[in-house]
């Protein structure tokens, strides 16, 4: 039997919302950049644009939207009883993205010579690799909480212009701090990837949370935790850097579901 339901959005504040139907609960913010967590106890399987996501023993189940994802989406949930299906016509809100200017970059770090191929090349290798890890757990991460103290100096999804070159949007968060200042895992997981010298990250650190959710610190002065290491939330995994490229001292963070790219404040609003 397959039922369909549009999404209503009630909305309770600037980033957060719950929406009932058809025995399943959202919380989050249905827009570009947006995350949004799940519940339905019912369930078997969760399919988002076709793309199973993973779903918890309680019925939990989470999942984001790209900078630039589409303005629809579906998402279906097979549930226990009969394998009935149940479809959500999702409409995904466009966002409105800054243009940031970044001067003062030393010239090799925005148009790198031949000379670092090689090296760019094996850092991006280094990293998808951990990207392709997994980290499995039956404890559902229900609340995320921010790595460091410090002052937003970047923002997600922002045009970036680097000494007057138009470059890659920004894909993460950027909190500026004192170098040195304390970093902490956003929740607790898996540490997939350790690694000092990256050629534009510098020193990073990324951490599997399970569910398909994934954080990245990036510009780390120290790094407190290797390869294999399970971390708690809230422990300290290194202290803010300013390496690889970046004109002063700050975290870089992004936050990946599903493999999607998602906005970290919208992550962090769902657990206040």
């Amino acid at each position: 039997m397959l039922f369909k339901a549009t999404v209503s959005l009630i909305f309770f504040s600037t980033f957060t919302f719950t929406v009932f139907a058809e025995n399943t609960t959202f919380i989050g913010k249905f827009v570009q950049g947006g995350v949004v967590v799940g519940k339905n106890i019912t369930a078997k399987k969760i399919f988002l644009d076709d793309k199973e996501i993973a779903l918890s023993n309680e019925g939990y189940f989470i999942f984001g939207f790209g900078r630039d994802h589409k303005i629809k989406s579906e998402l279906k949930i097979i549930q226990k009883k009969n394998n009935n299906k149940l479809l959500y016509n999702l409409d995904i809100e466009k966002s409105n993205y800054k243009i940031e200017r970044i001067d003062g970059l030393a010239p090799k770090m925005v148009t790198p010579g031949p000379e670092f191929y090689k090296k760019i090349k094996e850092d991006r290798a280094l990293i998808k690799k951990g990207m392709k890890k997994r980290y499995n757990t039956n404890d559902f991460p229900h609340t995320f909480i921010m790595p460091a103290i410090g002052r937003f100096s970047g923002v997600y999804g922002s045009q970036r212009i680097l000494n007057g070159i138009k470059k890659n949007p920004h894909g993460g968060l950027d909190i500026a701090a004192p170098q040195g200042t304390e970093i902490k895992s956003i929740a607790g997981g898996l540490v997939l990837l350790a690694e000092k010298g990256l050629y534009y990250t510098g020193n990073i650190v990324i951490i599997g949370h399970g569910y398909g959710i994934k954080s990245m610190y990036i510009h780390m002065e120290d790094i407190d935790v290797k390869e294999g290491d399970i971390v708690m939330q809230g422990q300290k995994i290194g202290t803010i850097g300013m390496t690889g490229r970046a004109t002063g001292p700050h975290l870089h963070l992004n936050i990946y579901i599903n493999n999607v790219k998602v906005n970290p404040e919208l992550l962090f609003a769902i657990s206040k």
